[in-house]
């Protein structure tokens, strides 16, 4: 799973268009809220003539609208073709939400022609009913990649501003990302994904939201311009000492298999350690 998702909305053809020469790990085109509600068919009829040469040249997955809306269908419709990576399905409160999509999703598979199960899903939970089902979901499909979360919409349901006043994050919204942390590990799912920044020029502010979210335990975030993205490939991707630290452990380990622990730096290095170890040096080569 890519560390940056950047969003673009699809019924902007200009925007739509810059996505080729853009960097980032992976794009969010979204149907969803970066749509106005009467712009919800065009914006499918752009994505469908656009996509086979974005998904050819860049990883992308595309955000559709819930599946209790009377766009669901239509948008997965327009986004599945061959080289998405695969669906962000909002407002998810339940399994059995992720399992319905799953189904339609493998029907489109085997009309199209695409190998089964080779669109994923990620399930963006976003309300406090969908914090409640957070394990159900996690374990609702196989094809599910990872869980998001959606800090307006969440902050909203709870009565509460977004972003908070001062920065500093509400105790309400910090337990409901843990237990989406918590399923994901559960689950054996990805780390999960923070929602966007509000603020796209603050990224101080940015940094600040993406350390906290990686400190939770979050395996990437959501970037609504371009300048976010390296704020957070930086933050997400493990730091040199990280890295350097995690190539000693193993090399001490390799040249002292017998050993079941020892200390390195003054520090006690063991079974779970070790497995740490490798687990940077995997995020590393991703």
């Amino acid at each position: 799973m890519s560390r940056v998702l950047l969003f673009v909305p699809a019924s902007d053809e200009r925007k739509l268009e810059k996505v080729a020469a853009l960097q980032a790990p992976a794009f969010l085109l979204d149907l969803e809220d970066g749509v106005a509600e009467g712009q919800k068919g065009a914006a499918r009829a752009l994505l469908q003539r656009l996509a086979p040469a974005l998904y050819a040249h860049k990883p992308c997955w595309v955000r559709v609208n819930p599946l209790d809306t009377e766009h669901f269908y239509a948008d997965a419709q327009a986004a599945l073709w061959p080289g998405l990576l695969g669906v962000n399905l909002p407002k998810v409160e339940s399994a059995l939400q992720v399992q319905i999509a799953d189904w339609y999703l493998g029907q489109l598979e085997r009309e199209r022609g695409l190998p089964p199960g080779s669109v994923r899903l990620m399930a963006t939970v976003e309300t406090a009913v969908g914090v409640e089902a957070a394990e159900a979901i996690a374990r609702a499909s196989r094809r599910l990649e990872c869980l998001c979360f959606g800090n307006a919409d969440y902050s909203r349901d709870l009565g509460l501003d977004w972003p908070a006043p001062g920065g500093e994050p509400y105790p309400a919204v910090t337990a409901a990302k843990v237990r989406l942390v918590q399923a994901s590990a559960s689950a054996g799912l990805e780390a999960p994904h923070d929602g966007a920044s509000a603020d796209f020029r603050d990224l101080a502010a940015l940094e600040r939201e993406a350390q906290a979210a990686k400190r939770l335990g979050f395996g990437g975030k959501h970037a609504i311009h371009p300048a976010q993205v390296p704020v957070l490939e930086a933050v997400f991707r493990p730091t040199q000492a990280q890295v350097a630290w995690a190539e000693r452990v193993l090399a001490h380990h390799a040249r002292h298999p017998e050993q079941g622990a020892f200390q390195l730096d003054g520090r006690m290095v063991d079974a779970p350690v070790i497995a740490r170890a490798r687990q940077i040096l995997e995020e590393a080569r991703r």
